[in-house]
């Protein structure tokens, strides 16, 4: 299959799909199945294996027929990084779209994304919501994993949490043309590129599931749970340093709960601390250094960041009445930019709200 490199290369097709394969004997088949049968065809499908144990590779083998198929076998196990890093090295296409090899991909996922980037051309990546699947196939009780749609608040969002998909992002080759994988990072990975990427580049999401999620025992999500979640704390970590936010490991852990809009049950389960009038004057404390980070540093979209912290305060001064009592709770309002930010922009904060807390605002 790798003959089929040279008539790919001459005629460079749009798309390269890429999937890094592992030990998946029982799904791949599917995967390369869903890209194969795609309404849009001037793609390559790349899979790359990273040196699989079991029968990957002879799987794969068989779509040999198809032109389309480009198959690369790493003599030695290189890991998720690596792998990643040597998909896009090889990938032809002006589109790099990624597919995890446990998953498929809705018949139109293509078509869809590349008319998106098509008549975006300031995306630099465009993702999509996600359906998940049983290790079977058969749908998961209807779950879909709904993401943010709008550039700056998938922008914003990544100094809390991963906003794109990275099964189901398409991005522009010049987008990452100057980006790779860090390889120190065996989960996680695609966070922290895009964490780094949002200087220079926007995404957006749309608003179907064009990718199948497949929920199995195998998948490292399940398998590594605590170890991605420590991952992820270094990554948000890594954001904070560029903003100049000076932090510790109590920092980290209520700035994920602050940024998500968290209850007072869930704050006080993770982080141990009541929403009293001494967290909401760290709270108070961390917002204006986040927004004076920004406007420093300049990392992520303005007015949306700004509405983003005032949304923020807002709401945890408001969670705080309870045990901070209103006298209080006003007093630290009315020392706050933030306030004044929230006063005159009502609309804005109100639909950030809506957003940070999943109930589907486009903002």
């Amino acid at each position: 299959m790798q003959s089929h490199s040279a008539s790919l290369a001459a005629r460079r097709p749009r798309v390269t799909v890429f999937i890094p394969a592992f030990n998946v004997e029982r799904y791949v088949a599917a995967a390369v199945n869903s890209v194969l049968a795609q309404t849009f065809t001037d793609f390559e499908l790349l899979v790359i294996d990273d040196a699989s144990t079991d029968r990957t590779v002879d799987i794969v083998k068989r779509f040999a027929s198809d032109q389309r198929l480009r198959l690369v076998e790493q003599p030695r196990n290189l890991g998720r990084a690596r792998t990643r890093n040597h998909g896009l090295d090889l990938a032809y296409g002006d589109y790099i779209a990624f597919l995890d090899a446990d998953d498929c991909c809705a018949p139109d996922r293509l078509a869809r994304q590349v008319d998106y980037l098509d008549r975006n051309p300031d995306i630099g990546g465009v993702g999509s919501w996600m359906a998940w699947i049983e290790a079977d196939g058969q749908p998961l009780a209807e779950k879909v994993l709904k993401l943010s749609l709008n550039a700056d608040t998938i922008a914003w969002q990544m100094l809390r949490e991963c906003a794109v998909a990275q099964g189901s992002l398409m991005l522009r080759r010049t987008a990452i043309a100057n980006y790779r994988y860090d390889t120190s990072f065996e989960f996680a990975e695609d966070y922290e590129l895009w964490s780094r990427m949002i200087k220079t580049t926007r995404f957006a999401n749309l608003p179907a599931p064009l990718t199948l999620y497949r929920r199995h025992p195998e998948q490292s999500l399940s398998v590594h749970r605590r170890e991605q979640n420590n991952v992820q704390q270094i990554i948000q970590s890594s954001q904070l340093g560029r903003l100049g936010v000076r932090h510790d490991q109590a920092d980290l852990i209520r700035h994920e709960r602050l940024l998500k809009f968290s209850s007072r049950e869930s704050v006080l389960d993770q982080t141990g601390a009541p929403m009293d009038i001494h967290y909401l004057r760290w709270a108070h404390r961390w917002l204006e250094a986040l927004h004076r980070g920004n406007a420093s540093a300049q990392l992520y979209p303005e007015p949306a960041f700004s509405y983003m912290l005032s949304a923020c305060w807002v709401f945890t001064a408001r969670k705080s009445i309870r045990l901070a009592g209103l006298p209080a709770v006003l007093k630290e309002l009315a020392i706050s930019r933030l306030t004044r930010i929230a006063i005159a922009h009502p609309v804005r904060i109100r639909d950030t709200q809506r957003a940070a807390r999943g109930r589907g605002a486009r903002y």
